[in-house]
């Protein structure tokens, strides 16, 4: 089983400094996730946390399968457990919106029904919120793959540069940009509801804690694991309705990439804005090329490799199922299609596509 890692030199957490712990809620939402919500509850239960301080509120969004079987069976042995059951679809956004308002706690931890938890995970996020005065704390997610194929080695390569970028802006700003919706704890006093429309939740709730000056730290001891997908087409599909989210809270958020040259301005545009306009540079310099060939011939050559370059992935899906990796082949082809993702996830945006409430992908554990 492949995992990412990250290694960074870091002061430890004194967690013996915490004479007292508050209590706290974990909130998250599911839909017919039979497959791991056991093990998801089982992370959770044999955390550190003092099991006294610690409340689990679970929002069904309409589960057909055994998922409100296996909960009510945890519920039976622990009190602290909650299941809210909706008898039609309503979507995450809305369930966990409800289910915020049904905590009882100013310490919320919100996470995925695929996250599973390490015994120190809760401890240290909530000792950011209590001895670093943090608003928002996310969580180091480590993503797994259980078959090692596919497109796991791309998505576990992308996620754990991802993690060391956060890291690094929360050492220089007291901020990272876009804490994961996996596994992010937050005061509940700095959580907004987020408008219907607007997918990448976390996202939007981000922005919101830095607009108004909160400190939203990584914490790289709050280790948790999830499986990555590893078919590109779902990964695919997924990528366009994460790029459609990212342009709306673009819209609504674009005022904060400014002043462009200084501290939030430009870690919103070189760690976010300038990947979602990469499509638009491809396309381009697509063109260019092609254009610029008819007065220097040398620019055929590179013409012509771009149009290669539109066939790998096809090539790549191929590849990936017949499980046969060609790194560069495979690396270069899964930038391209995640690309064409972002470009089509843009087109739905400027087409004010409405989005229905999303379906976890088949899960691989």
């Amino acid at each position: 089983m492949k995992v990412s890692t990250m290694n960074v030199a870091r002061v430890k957490n004194d967690y013996q400094s915490i004479s007292e712990w508050p209590a706290v809620t974990i909130v998250f939402s599911v839909f017919n996730e039979e497959k791991v919500i056991k093990r998801k509850l089982e992370s959770i239960l044999n955390s550190d946390y003092p099991k006294d301080k610690l409340q689990i509120l679970i929002g069904s969004d309409n589960s057909t399968d055994l998922t409100h079987q296996i909960i009510e069976e945890f519920i039976t042995q622990n009190k602290n457990i909650a299941l809210i059951k909706k008898e039609s679809r309503h979507g995450k956004l809305k369930i966990i919106n409800e289910l915020v308002d049904l905590t009882k706690t100013e310490h919320l931890v919100l996470t995925d029904a695929n996250v599973f938890f390490e015994p120190i995970t809760l401890k240290a996020l909530v000792y950011n919120l209590i001895a670093k005065d943090a608003k928002m704390v996310c969580g180091n997610i480590l993503k797994f793959s259980p078959k090692n194929k596919g497109i796991s080695d791309q998505e576990i390569f992308y996620m754990n540069f991802e993690n060391q970028l956060k890291y690094h802006e929360s050492l220089r700003y007291e901020f990272c940009l876009g804490v994961e919706g996996g596994c992010y704890a937050i005061i509940k006093s700095s959580f907004v509801k987020v408008p219907d429309g607007f997918l990448m939740d976390d996202f939007f709730i981000t922005l919101d804690v830095i607009e108004k000056e909160g400190k939203v730290l990584f914490e790289p001891e709050a280790f948790c694991y999830e499986d990555v997908n590893d078919d590109p087409m779902i990964e695919f599909k997924r990528k366009i309705r994460i790029s459609l989210g990212n342009f709306r809270n673009l819209k609504f958020y674009k005022h904060l990439l400014f002043p462009i040259h200084k501290g939030l301005g430009f870690a919103f545009l070189s760690h976010k804005v300038l990947r979602w306009i990469t499509p638009f540079a491809l396309v381009i310099s697509f063109f260019l090329s092609y254009a610029v060939s008819y007065y220097f011939s040398i620019f055929i050559i590179v013409s012509l490799s771009y149009s290669l370059l539109l066939i790998l992935p096809a090539l790549t899906i191929y590849l990936e199922k017949i499980n046969l990796k060609i790194p560069f082949v495979n690396s270069l082809g899964h930038f391209i299609l995640m690309n064409f993702a972002l470009l089509i996830g843009y087109l739905k945006f400027i087409s004010a596509t409405n989005e229905s409430a999303w379906e976890p992908p088949k899960r691989n554990v």
